[in-house]
């Protein structure tokens, strides 16, 4: 079993590590495609394991094969990097989200069939047993009918994480190819995606948003949006979502999803366990989601020996896709007031004056925000 990894700076630091930790001796790590592998801050450890390095897919593909490519690389490059994967006969694991637009995921989709080949799609939580185990026992009708879903994340952002790369952080298109990259699309990608899943008719699926309701703002000098509020609608089931990268105060991900026979429950900060509260008083905890982030990798190795599919594909996560690409049709970016941003020098970012506080009354009251 040959893996490629293409792209090795940022978040593929978490694949390198557990690459180079490996000791499965039929896995092997088979190079790395990256243009700046310079600039990785794991290349001393990745050159002392005499792992080949190439500039592009083409030239390794030219001299070795792998099974599972693994693309770790800016979201606008998912789509012809998987492709090109697919065609050299390896299965894919994209990192989320798919793509930036519904026709590169469908893309992407065509190629798989095309190619007799899946590519998986790198939302941890879908892999999480904590996540599989609550989403079974809604589908089982073990928590009566989904009455609403609500998610909220506070995560300050630096200058550095909008200028990191080669600049496409931020973006909404760039050269003419849409890019989409905002705090719904990519960062905070997976908590508005495992809403969908979880309302998914099987276990493979996720469940598209019949409307879509966006209020999308910015106080970073970028493109696209760095805070939004989102309400939608999936068979009924009202979702709101609210998350920014421009308050003051760090707060990690929580969630509230109301059924009718139970609440449930997850605050990173406060323990990061799932826990389902019955109306019999009952509970029942199901887990650490972030319990193994990169279990993923091993899912998909799995799946490639075994001829299974994983269960987060192109078609599982094009509804997150769809609602992206439906707020930027949609819903213009506005600016926060001038002079309620400020810039915090010690921490090397903009905040918004009071953003925080505002947040979490609307994530109390499902309101948007203005």
């Amino acid at each position: 079993m040959n893996i490629l990894l293409v792209g090795a700076g940022g978040y593929a630091a978490g694949y390198v590590k557990e690459l180079l930790g490996n000791t499965d001796p039929s896995v092997t790590w088979a190079g790395v495609v990256d243009p700046y592998y310079d600039a990785c801050a794991k290349k001393a450890e990745i050159d002392a394991a005499g792992i080949p390095i190439y500039d592009t897919m083409e030239a390794f593909y030219a001299e070795h094969h792998a099974d599972l490519a693994v693309i770790c690389t800016p979201p606008y490059l998912h789509r012809e990097q998987s492709i090109c994967a697919l065609s050299h006969g390896s299965y894919v694991l994209c990192e989320k989200p798919v793509a930036p637009t519904v026709a590169d995921a469908q893309a992407m989709r065509e190629a798989e069939k095309a190619f007799r080949k899946w590519i998986a799609i790198g939302y941890q939580w879908s892999f999480s047993q904590a996540i599989r185990e609550l989403k079974r026992d809604v589908l089982a009708g073990k928590l009566g009918r989904p009455l609403g879903f609500k998610t909220a994340i506070s995560w300050p952002r630096d200058l550095k994480y909008y200028g990191r790369g080669t600049g496409w952080a931020g973006r909404i298109e760039r050269d003419g190819r849409l890019i989409l990259d905002s705090i719904a699309s990519n960062a905070c990608a997976h908590y508005l995606h495992n809403m969908l899943f979880l309302l998914g008719e099987t276990m493979e699926t996720s469940a598209d948003a019949d409307t879509v309701e966006a209020c999308c703002l910015r106080a970073n000098d970028i493109e696209n949006f760095d805070t939004c509020s989102i309400r939608a609608k999936v068979g009924g089931v009202p979702l709101y979502f609210i998350a920014s990268h421009a308050t003051g105060r760090k707060r990690d991900p929580e969630f509230l999803y109301r059924f009718e026979g139970a609440e449930v429950t997850f605050a990173q900060n406060e323990g990061s366990q799932i826990v389902a509260t019955f109306a019999n008083g009952t509970v029942k905890n199901y887990g650490d989601p972030f319990a193994s982030n990169f279990g993923k990798l091993w899912e998909c190795v799995a799946a490639v020996r075994d001829g299974s599919t994983p269960i987060c594909t192109v078609e599982t996560a094009m509804a997150h896709t769809r609602v992206i690409e439906r707020i930027w049709h949609e819903f213009p970016v506005r600016e926060f007031p001038r002079d309620t941003v400020k810039f915090d020098e010690t921490k090397n970012r903009f905040y918004v004056e009071g953003l925080y506080e505002r947040m979490y009354r609307a994530y109390e009251t499902e309101t948007m925000l203005e």
